[in-house]
């Protein structure tokens, strides 16, 4: 089985920034995706132009902090202050596709015109399960060629439709109260035995700096996480059980 294990949320912090680094060189995490409209983005661009980061996934963001077009390009995204809407309001607003492209390319063509290669496309909060939003995703990762991260079968069956790559399972429940070693191998073997080629595995690894403690509510978790990924012993089983680490680029279109 190839295995993506992805730390999301690249950028946030310097404290996300340096535990994804780590997690990179003497972890398990193989791959990242970059958040680009937070304040340590254009420190994570440095550390992937130099190399210490092979390459990215840009971890598109509608959700929170604001965009990186002027809010008159993209009306529907954002609220009277300019700062883009809540999750839980894309289920009631009236969200314009073409607003969610755009801004969708802005984040993207920043990534790119920083020098560094994109492994793959997701979203921050999982906006995708708005079906606006999945359309509007799949749209754009066909027009820059970029694997995309599903969240159940039926999306994965969506993007597959649209001729965009996905893995064949996505394990996103190692998240919070379900953080152990013991789930983790649970959750690699559930899927390896039930015979899935490429899996992807989400993960939240960060130092709890003061920048992270003032906007997320997700931090003393995240050190937890960092623990795990970075035990020697936790590598040291994936070999054991013949499990292959790998990034987007074993992802092909079916």
């Amino acid at each position: 089985m190839n295995l993506i294990i992805n730390a999301d949320d690249l950028g946030v912090t310097a404290g996300v920034n340096q535990a994804i680094l780590l997690c990179m060189r003497r972890g398990i995490v193989s791959s990242t995706s970059l958040m680009v409209n937070q304040d340590g983005t254009d420190a994570a661009i440095q550390y992937l132009r130099s190399g210490l980061i092979p390459c990215t996934g840009v971890h598109l963001c509608i959700s929170a902090g604001r965009p990186l077009l002027p809010s008159g390009r993209i009306p529907s995204l954002v609220d009277e202050h300019g700062f883009f809407h809540r999750p839980s309001r894309y289920a009631e607003l009236d969200i314009n596709p073409l607003d969610i492209e755009r801004e969708f390319e802005a984040q993207i063509e920043k990534v790119l015109a920083g020098g560094v290669s994109i492994s793959h496309l997701d979203t921050h909060h999982h906006i995708q399960r708005y079906p606006v939003v999945l359309e509007a995703l799949i749209t754009v990762a066909h027009r820059y060629d970029l694997p995309v991260r599903h969240l159940d079968p039926a999306m994965r069956e969506r993007i597959r439709e649209r001729g965009v790559a996905t893995p064949d399972h996505f394990c996103g429940e190692w998240i919070g109260p379900a953080v152990s070693r013991e789930n983790l191998y649970q959750m690699i073997l559930g899927a390896r035995d039930n015979g899935h080629q490429v899996v992807e595995l989400m993960t939240h690894p960060g130092f709890a700096d003061v920048a992270l403690q003032t906007r997320s509510s997700y931090v003393g978790e995240r050190q937890k996480e960092l623990a795990i990924l970075c035990a020697p012993e936790t590598r040291d089983w994936l070999k054991s059980e013949g499990v292959t680490l790998c990034n987007y680029s074993v992802c092909r279109v079916r």
